[in-house]
């Protein structure tokens, strides 16, 4: 078994990719050939020829434990064991997810929500709820509208300025909403990927990720929390501040490092921003309806 730290990985091997995602850099290396296909074409355009040496570095084996035993597949992050996949099929989404778990445990200089946000005209929205609510699809369909996508599974958020920091991620998309993503013309990528309960998945590359990295940090000011309802007629509900409050706490992902900080942290943040309930049906109606809502706050406020 090959042992060597992923702190030692050559910049020429071929079997490695470095990007740059926003603020967060990150090395892979692969033996399985699929890996880095698939980081080609996802993140072709976050391509860099090294990385710093805060990166996070992910590594894709292929093991064998004895001559005679079935080969299996491991996923390391930052030299420790994270993943052992079962088939070919799953490493690459526990790739993603190992990067993902990295930025968790290593990236407590920011303030971190579990939610999708993206940027128009200097401001952020902040689309926050647990799995299954449609948040990824809904970020697609913004996304495929023109907003500056900066990620699909947190918000990073600077605790002096409480602005928003881009880590444009490939969004992971359940096979139930293939349809309605292909619809909008973004081209997404599925080689039968298998993720945990989540079951089959499929990638979209995120637009533009250079001109979301070179995006100013960008203040909050729509914290939505999106429910996917089958056949709704979408709509969206004022939330009182002091219940966005309470969702924006069960879904703090490093809450044990800002401890008595998070909860004033996460008042001022609702402070200044507007918060939703979202029922979501149909992507574009339901996109029709954000963006609606958005500008009618926008011309409440303008005109306050």
């Amino acid at each position: 078994m090959n042992t060597e730290s992923p702190a030692n990985l050559r910049l020429t091997d071929p079997s490695c990719r470095h990007l740059r995602l926003g603020v967060v850099e990150v090395a892979v290396r692969s033996a399985v050939p699929e890996v880095l296909d698939d980081l080609d074409a996802l993140y072709g355009e976050c391509r860099r020829p090294t990385v710093g040496p805060g990166a996070i570095h992910i590594e894709a084996r292929v093991e064998r434990r004895r001559l005679w035993t079935r080969r299996h597949y491991a996923v390391w992050a930052d030299g420790a064991p994270v993943y052992i996949p079962h088939q070919r099929n799953e490493v690459f989404p526990h790739v993603e997810w190992g990067v993902n778990w990295r930025v968790m445990m290593s990236r407590n200089e920011y303030l971190q929500l579990h939610a999708a946000t993206l940027v128009r005209g200097g401001r952020a929205i902040l689309l926050a709820g647990d799995s299954g609510c449609g948040k990824s699809t809904l970020a697609a369909g913004l996304m495929a509208r023109g907003w500056t996508y900066f990620c699909d599974e947190f918000a990073l958020l600077d605790p002096d300025t409480l602005c928003v920091q881009p880590f444009p991620k490939a969004l992971c998309i359940k096979a139930g909403a293939f349809a309605a993503v292909e619809q909008l013309g973004l081209p997404l990528r599925r080689r039968h990927y298998a993720k945990h309960f989540k079951g089959p998945v499929g990638y979209i590359p995120p637009v533009a990720p250079r001109r979301a990295a070179l995006t100013p940090p960008c203040p909050v000011r729509y914290v939505v929390f999106p429910q996917y309802i089958s056949a709704c007629r979408p709509r969206v509900t004022p939330m009182p501040r002091a219940e966005a409050v309470n969702q924006l706490i069960r879904r703090t992902l490093n809450h044990r490092v800002f401890e008595d900080r998070t909860l004033p942290l996460l008042c001022a943040l609702v402070r200044g921003a507007t918060c939703w309930q979202l029922a979501s049906g149909p992507l574009g109606e339901t996109c029709d309806v954000v963006e609606s809502a958005l500008v009618d706050d926008c011309s409440v406020s303008c005109s306050a």
